[in-house]
């Protein structure tokens, strides 16, 4: 088939059709065209020569059209080629479809070495704590036995210490589960004068660790030990952290914003180094050596400002002020800077998560609301005091409930012949085990 014009070797108008005659058109005297403008005719960058031969289609069907004058016009001109439709098309979707499926490969990719790199931490293989077939020793205290119980799937559980570099206390104290299946963060506090059952002869829940450094340990095992007493079974990760760490934290991400309670003066010219805060009150962005003030204020100077609760509100404060942390360290805007936090607080922690475990239960956590998370602390009494030196007193069956509804991450309730807990309380002992590790007379006199 011609593709402008012509005879067809099949067509009506062909020689083949025209019973041998030699038939020819006579056509008029053309007609003057429309005068043709090369600028208004369309351009298409896959065919040079289209434009031309477009023009000189038009030319002549506008000479048809006005008489038949000019060139004979034919039903093949009105077909336009592939190729013709082809560069026709408008270049810009195309061009969008291909850039989509760019940036599809490289988000596949991305995400692929993500999960390659975000590894699920491992969880702590023993079960719960047993002491029932155990004899108590009181000397060194009794060994805690595994359960066997069932752990359930996507449930990770942790403890977090905030280290004071003064005398290598752990004064902040959180143990909690991650319920990745529930959406659930718990979180629970431990204050750092609560008693437990650990031959010192101060058996406080900052003691375990101090005393092992003091000895030439590391501090961490007799520390999570102390923890396993508590909660009846070992945590999965764990992280000790400088608690100055928590300034490159904060000054990694530009500051949290925070409305400090009150003036906060008290200068402490006896600690090593010393300590001088003086942050006024009112919201502000604090930057991390004012975040970690604000963490370690106990008392103003004149007594005016302190804690009415003591220690206890105390730990509140401190609760919040963290989640304010937590919060804005993972605002959209600062996702980026993971990495620096990571690293501050890989350079002044003691742990065992991997930045890919982070990465992981990172994902898991941006998707919580704020409903999701609690922030508890043991239930307790105050006014403890044994030889003289104050304690935290835990309340032993309300602190099972509290166990069980937010820290217990088996198929199975745990129980008193789980734990390892001692409290003294309106003059009472209360022991889980039966014993004092040390004996009663091992305590410090004051």
């Amino acid at each position: 088939m011609q593709l402008f014009g012509g005879n067809g070797k099949k067509g009506r108008h062909s020689s083949a059709n025209s019973g041998g005659r030699d038939r020819r058109y006579t056509e008029p005297p053309a007609a003057p065209a429309e005068e043709y403008s090369e600028a208004a005719a369309p351009h298409y960058d896959d065919d040079y020569d289209y434009a031309r031969r477009y023009a000189r289609r038009m030319e002549r069907i506008e000479q048809n059209r006005a008489g038949g004058a000019g060139e004979r016009r034919f039903a093949s001109d009105d077909i336009i080629s592939r190729e013709e439709r082809r560069a026709a098309r408008p270049k810009w979707p195309r061009r969008l479809a291909a850039v989509l499926c760019v940036i599809a490969i490289l988000c596949v990719g991305l995400y692929g070495g993500y999960r390659i790199w975000a590894v699920a931490p491992q969880t702590e293989q023993g079960g719960l704590n047993d002491y029932r077939d155990e004899t108590p020793v009181e000397t060194d205290g009794a060994v805690a036995p595994e359960s066997a119980v069932d752990k359930r799937d996507g449930v990770w559980t942790f403890f977090i210490a905030g280290i004071d570099v003064v005398g290598n206390h752990n004064d902040t104290n959180m143990v909690g589960m991650f319920d990745t299946v529930e959406g659930k963060l718990n979180i629970v506090s431990l204050p750092r004068d609560m008693l437990v059952n650990v031959d010192l002869n101060v058996k406080k829940i900052n003691q375990p660790y101090a005393a092992d450094i003091n000895n030439g340990g590391d501090g961490v095992e007799p520390l999570l030990d102390c923890i396993a007493d508590i909660i009846g079974y070992r945590v999965d990760m764990y992280a000790l952290i400088d608690i100055n760490a928590a300034a490159e934290i904060v000054d990694a991400i530009g500051g949290v914003y925070f409305d400090i309670p009150y003036d906060m003066d008290w200068d402490a010219p006896d600690q090593d180094p010393p300590l001088h805060i003086h942050i006024k009150a009112g919201p502000q962005t604090l930057d991390g050596e004012n975040f970690v003030h604000a963490m370690r204020f106990r008392m103003s100077n004149d007594g005016s400002n302190t804690y009415a609760g003591g220690d206890i509100e105390r730990i509140q404060f401190q609760q919040e002020l963290l989640m304010a942390l937590a919060d804005q360290t993972l605002k959209l805007g600062n996702i980026g800077k993971i990495g620096d936090v990571y690293n501050a607080i890989m350079d002044n922690m003691v742990t065992n998560v991997s930045l890919g475990n982070v990465m992981y239960l990172l994902e898991k956590f941006i998707g919580l609301s704020s409903d999701s998370i609690t922030f508890q602390t043991i239930p307790n009494r105050m006014d403890g005091m044994i030889h003289g030196l104050n304690y935290v007193m835990p309340k032993i069956d309300e602190w099972l409930v509290m166990l069980n509804d937010c820290l217990n991450p088996f198929d199975a309730p745990i129980t008193e012949e789980n734990i390892n807990m001692i409290s003294l309380i309106d003059g009472e002992w209360t022991m889980t085990q039966g014993y004092i590790a040390g004996g009663e007379e091992s305590f410090r006199r004051f």
